[in-house]
């Protein structure tokens, strides 16, 4: 046991050794905006609030970033394909600024509006640019390690915004008066180290896939089978977890009647647990393969999340919604893996981006539903249903890709 452990963290380490110079610094780079992600989801509700806006216009707000960004993710795939990953990610980073930017200095209701819909176009497009980049600065042999890593820094670098948000605005008590300003300034200064982005990007050599350029990439995604296959897939995977996870906390508020201090306890877990399983990810490949590693992920986390919804006491139910959370990201990077591969590399970032506005238009649906199905009947036909779905979907993926071929890797040139 011991010295299959020693085996594997050698590879593991062997693998992080080859990381190209372009992809450790873009792990760099996606490692700061995932600090900014972290300090701008943990303060922006708290500074709308404090500048005197209520949860109606909050959800308005949310709404119209969610939506914007899932139909900017379209054209955000297209421009990478058509013109490079360097011009998209540039693009992407120059909108998010700007609509960061607004949110934290306006304080009229339209204005926001507008800088959320422009964030939110940022954000799609270097969320959108994050997997086919990965892929073009790295070989087979050490990609699906790549992304594990990716994932489990964007992960901590998170949580390291959050941590970073809650402290800040303590520290300028001292200077500041008012919550809004204090809410103000941490947001600004927590999101402008993501400026050294652009510096990055014009110092990276990043390769460039030798595509058709007149290509309608679009269309040509559509019409690619696995394309489509993914998208169907997709829409499962994301439904059987869309239903549960948006209302977990609620969950164990309501049925174990705890306070703030546990469900932040069960937070902690499952965010250690994202990390493990994203960190676990390649290793599952090692021994299964990408198709049957992201089928037993998904598998496996199926009896957790039952678990979850009938365990008898909180902090059972929290350890199995973290078992589930570490099943779920031991399978994810080996699907951002996967899908990567069996496209043509110059129509990558755009199935990322159909993939992306699938995914989370199921994620929309599901919590739409995930709640009528809560309110209405039960905690335990909600965890009970996302179960079910789990399962299908797992197997639904093994039917349809158990004997997909990966395709041989694509040229690319330097841009």
């Amino acid at each position: 046991m011991i010295e299959r452990i020693r085996r594997e963290a050698s590879a593991y380490r062997a693998a992080v050794q080859r990381f190209t110079s372009a992809a450790r610094w873009l792990l760099v780079l996606f490692g700061v905006l995932g600090f900014a992600y972290g300090v701008f989801s943990t303060l922006f509700t708290l500074y709308l609030v404090a500048i005197r806006f209520g949860e109606s216009f909050i959800g308005l707000l949310v709404a119209t970033g969610t939506l914007t960004g899932a139909l900017a993710s379209i054209p955000a795939g297209i421009s990478f394909d058509r013109f490079g990953g360097r011009v998209a990610l540039q693009a992407g980073l120059a909108l998010a600024a700007i609509g960061l930017a607004i949110e934290c200095l306006v304080v009229h209701g339209p204005l926001l509006l507008v800088g959320g819909a422009i964030a939110a176009t940022g954000v799609a497009f270097a969320m959108v640019a994050q997997a086919p980049l990965l892929a073009a600065v790295s070989q087979e042999e050490e990609r699906t390690y790549l992304y594990g890593v990716a994932a489990a820094l964007g992960v901590l670098a998170s949580v390291a915004g959050t941590l970073s948000a809650g402290s800040v605005p303590a520290l300028l008590e001292s200077w500041l008066t008012t919550d809004a300003e204090r809410y103000r300034i941490t947001l600004l200064s927590g999101c402008a180290p993501a400026l050294l982005s652009f510096w990055v990007l014009h110092k990276l050599r990043l390769p460039h896939v030798a595509g058709r350029e007149s290509r309608l990439f679009l269309r040509a995604c559509l019409m690619h089978p696995a394309v489509r296959r993914l998208v169907v897939t997709g829409l499962l995977l994301a439904t059987g977890g869309g239903l549960v996870v948006p209302f977990i906390n609620i969950f164990f508020v309501e049925a174990f009647a705890v306070g703030s201090r546990e469900v932040s306890l069960v937070r902690t877990a499952s965010t250690a647990a994202t990390i493990a399983g994203a960190l676990t990810a390649p290793l599952l490949a090692a021994r299964a393969g990408l198709v049957l590693g992201i089928v037993l992920g998904r598998a496996r986390s199926a009896p957790w999340l039952l678990a979850t919804g009938f365990a008898p006491v909180w902090w059972l139910a929290g350890g199995a919604y973290a078992l589930r959370t570490f099943c779920v990201y031991c399978s994810d990077p080996l699907h951002t893996d996967f899908s990567m591969r069996v496209v043509p590399a110059d129509l990558r970032a755009t199935t990322n981006s159909l993939t992306f506005l699938t995914w989370n238009v199921a994620l929309a649906l599901a919590g739409w539903l995930g709640g009528q199905v809560a309110e209405r009947f039960s905690y335990g036909l909600l965890f009970t249903l996302g179960t079910v779905l789990t399962i299908v979907a797992a197997g639904c993926f093994w039917v349809v890709f158990r004997t997909h071929q990966l395709p041989r890797a694509s040229p690319v040139t330097v841009e």
